[in-house]
């Protein structure tokens, strides 16, 4: 490995420290207590140091909003493309979502959770190109070919609200409250899907 090669990979080491640590505070105690001075704190660095690679806090909540749906996309655009079935594809694609959620709920929280709404615009996220447009195109097109074989005339837009909805849904609460009684997770999953799925088609 060459002297450039090795610096290159301990500054994208660094930049990752100083997201993880981000996160954690975030999640932890919230976007008041996260500064410059305390993420340099976590990591043993100068607070100069963080500006090296991120301008403020803001910049750091898009980063990790957008890390966080990155890693949700990885998951969810492979999810199902075996199946020959629209609605079979559909059913992957939307228990893919509630799996990333309930595997990583440290960056489903980031993503779907965390209020930052007033410091990351949502349409910096789902803009044209955009990873948030990305996801939102995947699920969009398993439930429009659902819609479309079924013949069902409902506003596809107003699906795919009301299914996101409910997949956030359950994800959510299942992260949030998990000393309720609840049913074996993998039955209550499949019965939500089951219920939405069977709504569209029928």
């Amino acid at each position: 490995m060459g002297i450039s090669e090795r610096k290159e990979r301990q500054k994208e080491s660094l930049r990752q420290n100083i997201l993880d640590a981000s996160r954690e505070i975030l999640l932890t105690d919230g976007y008041a207590k996260l500064s410059m001075r305390r993420i340099a704190s976590c990591i043993e660095y100068s607070p100069t140091t963080i500006y090296l690679y991120f301008k403020d806090k803001d910049e750091i909540l898009y980063y990790l909003s957008e890390e966080a749906l990155e890693h949700q996309f990885e998951v969810m655009s492979v999810a199902g493309s075996n199946e020959s079935s629209p609605v079979q594809r559909l059913h992957s694609v939307l228990k893919a979502y509630i799996d990333f959620g309930l595997a990583r709920p440290d960056r489903y929280k980031i993503a779907y959770m965390a209020d930052i709404s007033q410091y990351v615009s949502g349409a910096s996220l789902l803009g044209p190109g955009k990873i948030a447009q990305k996801l939102h195109d995947i699920v969009k097109q398993r439930l429009d070919d659902v819609l479309t074989e079924s013949g069902c005339t409902l506003d596809p837009e107003s699906v795919f609200q009301s299914v996101w909805a409910n997949l956030h849904g359950i994800v959510s609460l299942l992260i949030g409250r998990p000393g309720f009684p609840w049913v074996d997770r993998n039955k209550l999953i499949e019965t939500s899907l089951h219920i939405t799925i069977n709504g569209l088609v029928r």
